[in-house]
């Protein structure tokens, strides 16, 4: 696994160090540097091999236009960034270059939109972000005819958090029809609510990686009913420990955190299996984490304030308000 990344003078951060687990959660509010973890991790990816450690700014998995992007605004110069990552593998001296290789990404933005879609000549492994999200809706499609095999697999783990299953089908023409199947039968992706559609590309990029790869997730629970968001963390746990696959997540969702604090409870996960980081920023919009101890009982010290404010000041604007309306 992925231990520790440190970033360094990069976007919103003058400092940062993250100790990843099996399962890792960031959580805070929007603008607080939980996607950019993730970014610095995918450019270390992309320039991998490049010659004298030159950074790739715009590549397959991250494309950030330049140096530019990521001089922290709050600094009056840049004195140049750095990211560093560690493996635990010890024995391995390339462990780190092959376990970055492995590391895969799925982005907020996805599903499948369109009735049906060219189908491609061969499968890939990454899908490419710097293409566009029509070529990844493309992708996604024709690999989810060329590795058929994996369809049951996907098909019961969304049936697991939306009640929902999936089947992809070659149809005339060199095109791909993506179903949904339901009670009822079967109906095109593209009229199933969005919750279901954004689940197919995480579940099934989630499946094809590598044992022992790292994937890392921008908030697994998009378009999702609190329940299914519950429901989908829990899946996402039992890939992770089955499978032995590291996942790093960004996420706004209290039933995500809540519902892996839960299995902690429940003796099916450990605190050395979970960690969870806060992440906030000062008036000058430097950006900075701490990691949320979780206890043997699933308990957090502290409690997850990012969510418990918002439910505090909500309930006490909707007493204000009872007040004074009576």
């Amino acid at each position: 696994m992925i231990t520790n990344i440190t970033l360094e003078n990069f976007k919103c951060f003058r400092q940062v160090s993250i100790n990843p687990k099996l399962l890792t959660v960031f959580i805070g509010p929007n603008g607080t540097g939980k996607s950019s973890i993730l970014q610095g991790l995918l450019l270390h990816k992309q320039s991998i091999g490049e010659s004298r450690g030159r950074p790739v700014y715009r590549g397959e998995f991250v494309d950030l236009r330049g140096a530019a992007e990521i001089e922290p605004v709050f600094m009056e110069q840049s004195p140049g960034f750095s990211v560093r990552s560690e493996v635990d593998d010890p024995r391995n001296p390339n462990s780190r270059r092959q376990h970055l290789e492995k590391l895969r990404f799925i982005p907020a933005i996805r599903g499948l939109i369109q009735p049906t879609y060219d189908l491609g000549d061969q499968d890939a492994d990454y899908l490419s972000l710097i293409q566009g999200f029509d070529a990844q809706e493309a992708q996604l499609a024709t690999n989810l005819v060329y590795r058929n095999k994996e369809d049951e697999k996907l098909s019961k783990m969304m049936l697991r958090v939306t009640g929902v299953g999936l089947r992809a089908d070659p149809v005339p023409g060199r095109k791909v029809e993506v179903k949904s199947r339901i009670k009822g039968g079967e109906v095109n992706i593209s009229g199933e609510g969005f919750g279901t559609n954004s689940l197919i590309q995480l579940l099934h990029q989630l499946i094809i990686a590598d044992k022992g790869a790292t994937v890392l997730i921008e908030e697994p629970e998009i378009h999702l009913h609190p329940k299914a968001q519950a429901d989908l963390a829990e899946v996402m746990a039992d890939v992770a420990k089955e499978e032995d696959k590291q996942i790093i997540m960004t996420t706004h969702s209290e039933y995500v955190a809540g519902r892996l604090l839960t299995l902690v409870a429940e003796g099916k996960l450990t605190p050395g299996e979970l960690a969870i980081y806060a992440f906030d920023k000062d008036e000058k919009g430097e950006c900075f984490s701490r990691e949320i101890e979780v206890t043997e009982r699933g308990q957090v010290m502290g409690g997850l304030t990012s969510f418990n404010d918002a439910t505090r000041d909500e309930m006490r604007r909707y007493a204000d308000g009872l007040r004074n309306n009576a």
